[in-house]
C-alpha cells in the first residue's frame, strides 16, 4: 500500500553505510543503505470518505509508478537541485560536511526512497526554506532574503513542458513547515490561505497532465496545524471531484513522527527530519 511504502521511506534513518562513489543510478539507490526497515508503528489507513483528515489513498498504485517521481517542497524534500534535472546530486557525504549531497537529511530524502522502490527517476523541484507563497507572509518578506515557494517551483516545472507518462509518474507535494513558522507571527488563519495556494498550484499541475498526486501534511499537531491539514485534505478531495480521473493520496506525518519520538527517543535523525 502507498502509505506503507511512504512511511517505510520516511523511516530510512537506519543506514548501514553510505554511498562511497559520486554516482546516481536509477533503481540502485539502496546500494550501501539498509533498506530492510521496520515501521515504528503500524499506520492506520483511512478513506477519503472520512470527513476528518486521515491517511488515505484513492487510486495510486506504486506498482504502476515506473517513469518518474516529481517532488515539490522544502528542505525535507530538497536534493540540492531544484531544476527538475535527473539525476540530482548523489546523497554522498564529503569530508566533514553533514549534508549528504546538499540534503538536510542523513541520506536520501523520503521521495528518493519511493523512486528507488519503484525504479523511477526522481526530478526534484523542492528548495530548502520554501513556503507556499511568499506574498502571504509579511514576516518572511521582511527578512529580505531569497525565499523560494511552491508558486516558484510550479513556474519552473510548467516552463519545461515535460513529457513524462502521466499514468506512471507520481507527483509529491509537501509544504507547510516554513509557512507554519511564519504563521506564529503573522497569524495562524493565513495557513488556510496557504492551503488554498497548494490547491491552486496542484490544479496547474493537473492541467499540465499530472494524474497521481500525493500531498503530505505537517509532522505536528500544534496550534493551527490541524485546520491547515484539514484544508489540505478537503481541497484534495474537492480537486478529485472536479477531476475524477486523477488519483490522490494524503499522508499525515504526525502519527509517524509521534511514534518515533515516543518509542525511540534516542533514534538518529531520519530522512524526514531537519
Amino acid at each position: 500500500m502507498l502509505h506503507h511504502s511512504l512511511l517505510l521511506a520516511a523511516l530510512a534513518a537506519s543506514a548501514s553505510g553510505f554511498f562511497s562513489k559520486p554516482s546516481y543510478t536509477r533503481g540502485t539507490l539502496g546500494d550501501g543503505w539498509n533498506c530492510s526497515l521496520q515501521l515504528a508503528f503500524k499506520p492506520t489507513c483511512g478513506k477519503f470518505s472520512s470527513a476528518t483528515y486521515a491517511n488515505a489513498n484513492s487510486g495510486i498504485d506504486l506498482r504502476k509508478i515506473k517513469t518518474a517521481v516529481v517532488p515539490f517542497g522544502d528542505s525535507w524534500t530538497a536534493m540540492n537541485d531544484s531544476t527538475g534535472a535527473y539525476p540530482p546530486p548523489p546523497p554522498v557525504f564529503l569530508g566533514t560536511y553533514s549534508m549528504a549531497g546538499g540534503r538536510a537529511s542523513n541520506g536520501p530524502t523520503w521521495t528518493e526512497y519511493i523512486a528507488n522502490d519503484t525504479s523511477s527517476e526522481v526530478h526534484p523541484y523542492a528548495v530548502g526554506g520554501a513556503v507556499t507563497d511568499l506574498t502571504l507572509w509579511p514576516t518572511a518578506i521582511a527578512r529580505k532574503i531569497n525565499i523560494n515557494s511552491f508558486t516558484n517551483q510550479t513556474k519552473i516545472f510548467l516552463s519545461q513542458n515535460n513529457t513524462w507518462d502521466p499514468s506512471t509518474t507520481l507527483y509529491t507535494i509537501f509544504f507547510g513547515i516554513n509557512d507554519y513558522t511564519y504563521s506564529k507571527t503573522d497569524g495562524f488563519d493565513i495557513l488556510l490561505q496557504a492551503a488554498e495556494v497548494i490547491r491552486n498550484q496542484t490544479e496547474l499541475l493537473v492541467a499540465a497532465g499530472a494524474k497521481n498526486i500525493l500531498t503530505a501534511g505537517l509532522y505536528h499537531n500544534q496550534t493551527g496545524s490541524g485546520p491547515y491539514k484539514q484544508a489540505l485534505y478537503d481541497n484534495l478531495k474537492s480537486l478529485r471531484k472536479q477531476h475524477p480521473k486523477i488519483n490522490i493520496a494524503f499522508a499525515d506525518f504526525f502519527p509517524l513522527w509521534n511514534a518515533i519520538n515516543r518509542q525511540v527517543p534516542t533514534a538518529p535523525e531520519s530522512s524526514i527530519t531537519r
